[in-house]
């Protein structure tokens, strides 16, 4: 074998996995885009989550609070920018009051630190603009610096001995004796790229645009294209329920000057129907800078889903509607647009999904699948899970 471990996706799950696993063996990080972090991890609004919303017991409780607690530690170590900024989750209406409550008694169960009922003096007194009938005050949700958190991962998976190769996508997938071969397509950098990677790391020579590498273990983490790489694999995707959902989400920001100073994340009760989704939120980056969203669609049907992160500038009213809800004053033409993301869902919404393939043909393959919010914040715990799953076949 060339490796004894190949990730497929260098976003944040796959860098900390890259991170966590380097050290317990050869390992091989495939990334089809020119740069590491470039998928969704690029495309996010930088919250690292309490761990308020998810179902206790779940992945996405356990895995949340550990990955949260896990970023906290070394931002607290000057690894990179972070900060408690805090969260209030209101309610505007009383048929939300016991969505609130029930709120409150979920992340507590999760064990999520500080989780509390405020008054509604205390909450104007934090957020004098936001206006609501209840709200929770959440200090262990936070923000941090995205693309430093993906270097501090990188720079790990690096000391650890990982190689990476860039514009490498694959595009076949086969058991052998012993492990797999990944079949890679790799791309011509652009001719302004000043530091091109060499040749996609092998034993053997290469031999035209298509080339094949060995590992013991491949770890599928590609995000938007997990479904396919399980596919390539030979994982019954559809009969498993397991063909991911791109839901888009857009983002906006207040013209200078338009929109009372925050100072906090403010989230809304998230609706009834939302699958997941949070609702229209309020979110502030680490120099100060507020940004709302993001919005949730299901622009196209699996079968025809695009990366389209063209801004559909329409929805600013939608946006103006969703916030006057809680905070006042905020109109459609004072709104400038603030990003894409796509996010791949499994539906209908369910926990993560994080599987060591045991069936004929699929030992030595992990698929991590639906690792949509918060899966940046649970990466450092993804990857320790992953570890826990491959103890024996990594003998460690």
């Amino acid at each position: 074998m060339d490796f004894d471990i190949i990730v497929i996706g260098a976003g944040a799950v796959g860098l900390a996995l890259a991170a966590e696993l380097a050290p317990a063996g050869e390992l091989l990080l495939l990334e089809r885009e020119d740069h590491w972090g470039r998928g969704i991890s690029s495309r996010n609004s930088e919250v690292v989550h309490g761990g308020i919303y998810y179902a206790p017991g779940s992945l996405k409780a356990r895995l949340c609070v550990a990955g949260r607690r896990r970023i906290e530690a070394w931002a607290a170590e000057g690894r990179f920018a972070y900060r408690a900024v805090g969260k209030f989750i209101v309610a505007t209406a009383e048929e939300e009051r016991p969505e609130l409550a029930a709120l409150l008694e979920t992340g507590r169960a999760n064990g999520v630190e500080g989780l509390r009922a405020v008054s509604l003096e205390e909450l104007r007194a934090a957020e004098p603009a936001v206006r609501a009938m209840a709200a929770l005050w959440s200090p262990a949700t936070g923000i941090l610096d995205s693309h430093g958190f993906l270097r501090f991962l990188w720079e790990r998976a690096q000391a650890g001995g990982a190689q990476l190769a860039l514009r490498s996508r694959v595009v076949g997938l086969a058991p052998v004796p012993g492990g797999w071969e990944v079949e890679v397509e790799e791309g011509v950098p652009p001719e302004d790229w000043e530091d091109p990677p060499g040749p996609l790391p092998r034993r053997t020579p290469p031999t035209g645009a298509r080339q094949t590498v060995s590992a013991r273990l491949v770890l599928n983490a590609a995000g938007l294209q997990a479904d396919q790489i399980a596919a390539l694999a030979g994982v019954d995707v559809e009969g498993l329920g397991l063909r991911q959902h791109w839901s888009r989400g857009e983002y906006f920001a207040p013209r200078p000057g338009s929109c009372p100073p925050l100072r906090h994340l403010v989230y809304p009760v998230p609706p009834r129907a939302g699958e997941g989704h949070l609702g229209i939120h309020v979110t502030v980056d680490l120099a100060g800078a507020v940004r709302f969203g993001p919005s949730a669609a299901w622009p196209d049907p699996p079968e025809r889903r695009r990366e389209d992160y063209r801004q559909d500038l329409a929805l600013r009213d939608e946006f103006a509607r969703g916030l006057a809800r809680y905070l006042p004053g905020v109109n459609a033409a004072d709104l400038e647009p603030a990003g894409v993301g796509l996010r791949p869902r499994l539906r209908p919404a369910r926990d993560f999904v994080i599987r060591a393939e045991s069936g004929p043909g699929l030992e030595g393959l992990v698929t991590l699948l639906g690792l949509e919010s918060p899966g940046l914040t649970s990466a450092p715990a993804i990857a320790t899970h992953v570890a826990g799953l491959l103890r024996e076949r990594l003998g460690t």
